[in-house]
């Protein structure tokens, strides 16, 4: 059985699963999982189904000073174009296989509670340039063109707003039994500029600095920070086939993935940003931290 038909397959029990309403974590992640596979491998198919075709019609098409006679009799040729027409027919397959994955994936039932769902589809068609939400991952998607200038984390005033009303949505009923995982992404186009590449080297700092500048505002919004994380993938997970020098826009975005909280919390006595009482000496002093000691390493 291929990874394609058993993804298929395992969608289908997914499918089973998310007509049941509300999942637990665990189920939440499985079927985002299965999803996104079955998305990716699409990518990824048709950029080397693409790239096949490029190489047999090279082949096809190459000059050479032999008569035609002779190329068409020349065993070495014919076993290359051979093999590349039979991974070209293999990868054909593989995409048609794909894509019936993907649909499956597509037929899922939200994973989400109703009300949040809805809620969550009006805000994302309130201003569809920038955000769009995907109820089969529990996922809405900032477009990092239009909520970012380029190489800042700077939020524009309307992503702030549109996360401010994602921050109100998140405490109403249900929806405060749920987390938001901020995930950044970035094209492959290699940061240059000295001044963007002092505060981001790579795009792996950009994607996870972007996506603590929107954890920034979600607290601002008044989220509680237990309910939120952040994360970064750089370029490694693009969406769309990036071009050589200009990247993708729609690989430049910021995803947020809501899933069930199993946190519970735990309140600190003293918190971190409350300044130690000052010694009782008249005389202060400043205790060296030994070599085990977790400042020693900060």
């Amino acid at each position: 059985m291929t990874y394609t038909k058993t993804l298929a397959w395992t969608l289908t029990a997914g499918m089973m699963l998310g007509s049941f309403g509300c999942v637990s974590q665990k189920q939440a992640d499985d079927l985002q999982t299965l999803y996104r596979r079955s998305q990716e491998q699409v990518i990824d198919l048709k950029a080397q189904l693409e790239e096949c075709n490029k190489r047999v019609v090279a082949m096809s098409s190459t000059p050479t000073p032999q008569p035609q006679t002779q190329i068409v009799q020349d065993p070495n040729l014919i076993a290359q174009l051979e093999s590349l027409r039979a991974e070209r027919s293999r990868l054909n397959q593989a995409l048609a296989e794909a894509q019936q994955a993907l649909i499956a994936a597509s037929q899922i039932s939200p994973i989400l509670p109703a009300q949040m769902d809805n809620d969550l589809q009006q805000l994302a068609q309130s201003n569809g340039a920038m955000m769009q939400y995907d109820s089969k991952l529990g996922m809405i998607k900032f477009a990092s063109d239009m909520t970012f200038a380029p190489g800042s984390t700077t939020i524009s005033a309307q992503a702030q707003a549109n996360l401010a009303k994602l921050a109100q949505v998140m405490e109403k009923g249900s929806a405060q039994k749920y987390e938001l995982r901020i995930v950044g992404h970035t094209d492959n186009v290699r940061i240059a500029k000295p001044s963007t590449k002092a505060a981001h080297p790579t795009n792996w700092h950009l994607s996870v600095h972007r996506a603590i500048a929107v954890k920034d505002i979600l607290t601002k919004a008044g989220l509680d920070p237990v309910r939120l994380q952040v994360a970064g993938n750089g370029e490694y997970r693009p969406v769309q086939p990036n071009s050589a020098r200009r990247g993708n826009s729609a690989n430049r975005r910021v995803e947020i993935y809501i899933v069930p909280l199993n946190y519970t919390k735990v309140e600190n006595t003293v918190s971190s940003d409350t300044p130690e009482a000052a010694p009782a000496s008249t005389v202060p002093t400043t205790p060296v931290p030994s070599p085990t000691s977790p400042e020693a390493f900060k």
